[in-house]
């Protein structure tokens, strides 16, 4: 990752620290200026008595002109600061509260044994990737797929960051392969509340991630919640820090969970096999 993407996530991080528990406001930015990495917020779509506030670079990069979004402003050095950013469309947070329900009652009814074994399918899911769009479930089949779980401020090189550079890795051998052009990435963070698109643009950006293959997801904590159960990642809070496991998961085009692979990196060129196996396996009618 380049020096620039570091001090710019430390300088984030402290300043998303000191808002974990201030107010949401919602409204519209508009004149963004990338330069100054500004825009004007404004409480209503007609501009009325805007206010600058300056943005991180993820938040920048998303843009969110003439989007409803919420988020925390935070008075730092003379400046505001609109911080923790997220969509606010009521459409697409009525869709998100439908999905987090809808689990939640599957999650219930599973009992004790959540996590989704070979052959059944993925759950549903209602999540923002790092360009700011919902995503929903329907919207990653037809392909072949791989879901990891990650939050952008571990600090362990042996967990998350190895999971995304090994899931870079991959990316990068499926872009150099024509038959595997299709084929899809999601990591979802289990750190919503911190990791918000304009947290994950940054850090995707950072490792230079192609976002058209490989996309970060985030959202209703509840929701995110239910994932990790599904999925069979666990987590507890230790020392400041997330401790948690870590897995691979291989999804078909139809949306069956086919393989799970423990820990935090795999060999690529074992997964790069598997998912050309999947594509050139014809599937039943």
């Amino acid at each position: 990752m380049s020096r620039l993407f570091v001090l710019s996530a430390f300088c984030l991080g402290h300043i998303l620290l000191a808002v974990e528990s201030s107010p949401r406001v919602e409204g519209y930015l508009s004149k963004l200026d990338t330069a100054s990495l500004s825009a004007e917020f404004n409480a209503t779509a007609s501009g009325v008595d805007g206010k600058v506030v300056r943005l991180s670079a993820g938040d920048v990069a998303i843009g969110w002109q003439g989007r409803r979004i919420s988020c925390s402003l935070l008075e730092s050095d003379g400046k505001v600061w609109a911080e923790k950013v997220f969509p606010a469309d009521p459409d697409e947070l009525r869709q998100a509260t439908e999905v987090t329900e809808s689990l939640k009652r599957d999650t219930f009814e599973r009992g004790r044994i959540v996590t989704r074994g070979a052959n059944e399918l993925m759950p549903i899911m209602a999540l923002w990737g790092q360009d700011g769009k919902l995503y929903l479930k329907k919207d990653f089949l037809g392909t072949p797929l791989v879901v990891n779980f990650i939050f952008t401020r571990c600090g362990n090189p042996k967990m998350c960051p190895a999971s995304t550079q090994c899931m870079k890795k991959l990316g990068d051998a499926l872009d150099a392969n024509p038959k595997l052009g299709a084929v899809k990435l999601i990591t979802i963070t289990f750190d919503p509340t911190y990791d918000s698109p304009g947290v994950l643009r940054m850090y995707a950006d950072g490792y230079k991630i192609n976002p058209q293959r490989h996309r970060f997801l985030t959202g209703d904590k509840n929701q995110v919640k239910d994932l990790m159960r599904h999925y069979g990642i666990l987590t507890t809070e230790a020392d400041g820090t997330i401790v948690h496991n870590s897995a691979v998961i291989i999804v078909s085009p139809e949306g069956r969970i086919l393989q799970r692979r423990e820990g935090s990196t795999f060999d690529v060129d074992d997964m790069v096999t598997a998912l050309e196996t999947i594509v050139s396996t014809p599937t039943n009618p």
